[in-house]
């Protein structure tokens, strides 16, 4: 007796509720997947990863980044400075440079500076790191600049 009181219409309804939850569920479940911290860390490390394979600004050696890097201080081209840094790097670095062209003379100072950068040899692997330093008349250690080869072999700035 219950089955003749449910017409179609009272089926197509709970189906289509039905249907409605078991999507929302799936779109919750969904969104906390993709949203998640883990997830978000993958998709990061998968697009810095993307970032350095596809970078080819820089040298073949240290030497040559830094000079490219210098030639561009050179010209003014700030933007293309900053890409000689790793990608993690360019944009703190890119706004350090705008600010520091802003200052007459800091400029020159910095290009300056850089050109007096001598390469040191320690204990590090040289063919994955290099270090230029300049050593102050004191003995000590006044500036330097730290690079490293990029996974397709570029060199990179990553500190100064």
């Amino acid at each position: 007796m219950i089955l003749h009181m449910i017409n179609k219409t009272s089926l197509k309804f709970v189906g289509i509720f039905v249907v409605v939850i078991i999507a929302a569920l799936a779109a919750i479940y969904y969104a906390n997947y993709y949203f998640s911290p883990e997830q978000k860390a993958l998709r990061y490390y998968a697009e810095l990863e993307r970032q350095y394979r596809e970078d080819t600004y820089g040298g073949k050696t240290p030497e040559e980044t830094l000079q490219l890097f210098i030639d561009a201080l050179k010209a003014g081209d700030i933007e293309l400075a900053s890409k000689y840094f790793v990608v993690e790097e360019r944009e703190k670095t890119k706004k350090t440079l705008q600010d520091e062209f802003k200052v007459d003379g800091n400029f020159d100072y910095m290009i300056t500076g850089l050109q007096k950068l001598k390469r040191t040899t320690g204990k590090h692997n040289p063919d994955e790191k290099a270090f230029f330093i300049i050593v102050g008349e004191d003995g000590i250690v006044a500036d330097q600049v730290l690079l490293v080869k990029n996974t397709n072999s570029v060199w990179k700035i990553v500190d100064m």
